[in-house]
Formats: structure tokens, sequence, C-alpha cells
């Protein structure tokens, strides 16, 4: 058993579940870990088009304190093997996945995407 739940260099999927006026979504590697606050650099993904509900990544890196006890947040644990910079969100089959266009991709829908 690991004495933390996150470790400096792992990759987390973040996104915001009650969010009803913008969509909004974070991936980033964790830095540090400390009493369920994770230090996270990454990327945020809005929603640029709400007609459409593509996803876009905005060109900043930011970081991020994340409350991992917020029940308002659904937090994955990315592969390894992802790099940030190759992260995108796609529509298949009215199904909106985020993948890194290589051999990840996690269906969001599971979450509640609408």
């Amino acid at each position: 058993m690991k004495d933390t739940i996150l470790t400096p260099g792992e990759k987390i999927h973040v996104l915001h579940r009650f969010d009803k006026e913008m969509r909004r979504h974070f991936v980033g590697e964790v830095e540090a870990w400390q009493n369920n606050i994770a230090r996270v650099t990454g990327y945020v993904y809005v929603v640029d088009d709400p007609a459409t509900q593509t996803f876009v990544r905005r060109p900043d890196k930011r970081t991020k304190m994340i409350a991992l006890s917020d029940g308002e947040l659904i937090i994955n644990v990315l592969p390894p093997a992802v790099q940030l910079e190759d992260v995108r969100y796609e529509v298949h089959e009215h199904r909106l996945y985020v993948t890194d266009g290589k051999t990840w991709k996690m269906d969001v829908k599971e979450f509640g995407w609408n």
C-alpha cells in the first residue's frame, strides 16, 4: 500500500461534475501532494462551442491546487505514457472521448457529459 494517494510525476484528468455554466476539464502532472491537496501543472480544456460541445485546450500551462476530497470533482489517473501535450477530445458515434491519439482513450460520457 502506498503512503500517499498520488505521487509526483503521475498524470491526472479532472472533471468538474456540477459545473453548469462552463464545461471545464483539466489535465496535468502532479508536482506534490499533501493533506488531500495536490499541486498539479497542466492544461485547462473548455467548451469552445456550446452548440457542438467541442472542447479546446487553452494554450497556457497552469499550476492548480486541487482538493482531492472535493465532491464536485472526478479525478482519473492517466497512464504514465500519456504526454500532456498530446491530449485532446474527439467525438465518435455520439460519444465524447479524451485521448492521446495513440494508445489511450477514455469515454467522458461515462461521467455524465451531455
